[in-house]
């Protein structure tokens, strides 16, 4: 039997509780694929910033980060989760500001984390750090910001 230390042990256990919550297959596979939009444009906004425009890595990531919770928003809202209703849209904005806005500190401290401690390379370190800021998200949006829509599926 393989030992974890205790931070495998950890994203295991959140790996296995994300997979837990999810009900509906589809619902993953959606969640996925505009999750892997939002974050190929996360990616090619930073790579632009940093490699093509020399940015530092923690601002270029902030800009990459919001540009890809626009997009995100979006395709949660009316693809991943169906919602197309436009009532109380604006509710879901406020709450998925929110959300970003915990995910945004969660994103810059884990590349600080990853990047500047650990002295990963930036561009895996983003990857690790969109994977386990999507297990936060992916819970809230089904749960909180989009729960009506999440019942239509």
């Amino acid at each position: 039997m393989v030992k974890l230390n205790p931070f495998e042990t950890l994203m295991l256990t959140l790996i296995r509780f994300f997979i837990s919550q999810l009900g509906n297959p589809w619902l993953l596979v959606r969640y996925i694929v505009s999750g892997l939009i939002a974050a190929s444009v996360q990616l090619g906004v930073l790579v632009l910033l940093v490699e093509r425009l020399g940015m530092w890595h923690i601002q270029a990531v902030m800009i990459a980060f919001v540009v890809s919770a626009m997009v995100a928003f979006v395709f949660q809202k009316f693809w991943t989760f169906r919602d197309h209703s436009m009532e109380g849209a604006h509710f879901q904005l406020t709450l998925y500001a929110l959300l970003v806005s915990i995910a945004f500190s969660l994103n810059v401290t884990f590349m600080y984390l990853f990047v500047d401690i650990l002295h990963l390379w930036y561009v895996l370190a983003q990857v690790l750090t969109i994977g386990l800021v999507t297990i936060v998200t992916f819970l809230s949006n089904k749960y909180f910001i989009f729960k009506r829509g999440s019942a239509l599926l």
